[in-house]
């Protein structure tokens, strides 16, 4: 430590260290305040390793100002050529190996959802969300660390990771896969997070370990089981943002953040927190007494157009670790969630992993075989939609004022979808156990959806609940991203087709109940909130 020397910094300590580098706390002088030093183990001697530290520093500078990012003072090279970062002391350590009771967790989810909303808008992925990576700064407030393994718009071949540098029980299952990087990788692992702070444990995962990648895989295809003393409203959030199919998951991190803020908990909701476990310090090293309890105070939603508000002050609450707190706390009692890796998990798994190529199979023939047909039952140029399927047309859809003439969806055969004259925008989608609710907001307001179909709901699939209907297959040929690419109008053709996506929107269960039988097809631009129309 003593041989370390930086400019402008006094070196007063070891903070905590791991595989990749050491964070020491230290004085900047020039304004005399405690910081922590982040210098990285490896010395930068190819361009490659230069992109990488350039991208990290990047990305966390980019995204400094959100109050749940740690910001970023200063970064350079040492004379070895080692990097180094400065950051904003935390000295409340990080979440990890702590369990929450569900209010706190849920407002823990709410805000890192928020901050990575925030980093998705301007391009940047984090890809290594975690407990560990999520820390307490001196105010009790939860930021998102660690941009390690972020990815920029203009990342190129370096966005590329490997296998190893993922946390196989937080990372998607398309990761492994070496899928190209999306925001619902970000979702998905910061779900898995959420509910590791609830259950003490990821989800699917073991506490032991995992061994090879094919049981890895076959992990990510069991079951999410609900959590004992966890309201089932918020365990379905955390399932959808978990499925393995990312094109079935919460659609967004605003979309995250926003079911989170709406499912009902109060302060004293669920279980209580009891003493906890907390591990590592500022980006590893123990900083908290083992005795002190992690206790945030009542979530509030965050104060943004398009989100689900709830009574409450607009001032974010301060997380505080209470003074008061016993000392000599004890291991947490709590029974565990039952999904600990027992014989029966290891039978499950084990056939699992032998059914992987027949899902393969599964993949070309749903890819290759049933896409084509669906590609050409979009075209334009197919068939012609008739009087008497547009007179149907208006007596189900009730209360809009809908055409098929020229409007891609409708010409996917034997769907009767149609499109909307007037523009429908939304806010982000609340599913919660099947049921769908979205804010209907004006096109000129920043939203996240809007409809570019609508379609009377298949009569083998008289269902509201949005994961049945959405996997029904004339509903995805109907809401497909073929059909929703060639609804765009004007300069909504010019944005790249990889960066949309589309979704299904049922009727609510009270649409539902009163006689609703059609569905809306939803499309968006991921990293983006507009504030215009792209189909009208």
């Amino acid at each position: 430590m003593s041989e370390l020397s930086v400019p402008g910094y006094e070196i007063k300590g070891v903070l905590g260290q791991g595989g990749f580098g050491v964070v020491y706390l230290a004085l900047q002088s020039t304004v005399g305040r405690e910081v922590a030093l982040k210098v990285d183990n490896r010395v930068l001697l190819s361009d490659r390793d230069r992109r990488r530290f350039l991208r990290e520093v990047t990305a966390a500078g980019a995204l400094s100002g959100h109050p749940h990012v740690v910001p970023v003072y200063d970064a350079g090279l040492l004379p070895d050529g080692r990097p180094y970062m400065v950051l904003e002391l935390c000295p409340g350590g990080s979440l990890s190996g702590r369990m929450l009771s569900p209010d706190e967790a849920r407002d823990v989810g709410v805000r890192i959802a928020d901050a990575l909303a925030a980093a998705h808008a301007q391009g940047v992925l984090h890809r290594d969300v975690k407990p560990g990576n999520i820390l307490l700064n001196r105010y009790g407030q939860v930021a998102l660390s660690d941009f390690g393994l972020a990815t920029m718009p203009a990342s190129g071949p370096e966005a590329s990771v490997t296998r190893e540098s993922l946390t196989p029980s937080y990372a998607p299952p398309e990761a492994f896969e070496l899928a190209e990087p999306s925001p619902a990788g970000d979702v998905y692992a910061l779900a898995a997070t959420v509910y590791a702070l609830l259950s003490g444990r990821p989800p699917r995962f073991p506490e032991s370990g995992v061994p090879n990648l094919a049981m890895i895989l076959a992990l990510h295809r069991l079951p999410i089981p609900e959590i004992p003393g966890v309201p089932p409203e918020l365990t379905a959030v955390l399932r959808q943002a978990l499925a393995t199919d990312p094109r079935e998951r919460i659609p967004s991190a605003a979309a995250l953040r926003d079911a989170l803020a709406a499912v009902p908990l109060g302060p004293s909701s669920g279980r209580p927190a009891g003493p906890q476990r907390p591990e590592a310090g500022h980006h590893g090293g123990p900083l908290s007494s083992p005795s002190v309890p992690f206790t945030p105070s009542v979530p509030t939603p965050m104060s943004r157009p398009g989100s689900p508000q709830a009574p409450g002050p607009q001032q974010a609450p301060v997380m505080r670790q209470p003074t008061d707190a016993p000392p000599g706390g004890q291991p947490d009692t709590r029974p565990s969630a039952p999904h600990g890796l027992n014989k029966a998990l290891v039978a499950v798994i084990a056939a699992l992993s032998l059914v992987i190529a027949v899902g393969a199979g599964v993949i070309v023939y749903t890819q290759v075989i049933q896409q084509p047909e669906t590609r050409r039952q979009a075209e334009p140029g197919s068939t012609a939609t008739t009087e008497k399927a547009t007179s149907e047309a208006a007596k189900v859809f009730t209360g809009l004022d809908t055409y098929t003439q020229n409007c891609p969806a409708a010409k996917v055969r034997g769907a009767g979808a149609a499109c909307v004259r007037e523009s429908e925008c939304w806010g982000g989608l609340v599913i919660i156990t099947g049921d769908t609710k979205a804010r209907r907001l004006g096109c000129e307001e920043t939203h996240s959806w809007e409809t570019f179909a609508v379609a009377p709901i298949p009569k083998d699939s008289d269902t509201y609940v949005q994961q049945d209907l959405a996997k029904h297959p004339k509903v995805k040929r109907v809401c497909s991203r073929t059909v929703l690419l060639a609804s765009r109008v004007g300069t909504a053709r010019n944005i790249a087709a990889l960066r949309w996506q589309a979704d299904v929107m049922p009727p609510s269960q009270a649409q539902f109940e009163d006689g609703v039988r059609f569905y809306r097809c939803i499309g968006s631009v991921i990293g983006q909130e507009p504030r215009r129309s792209f189909f009208r």
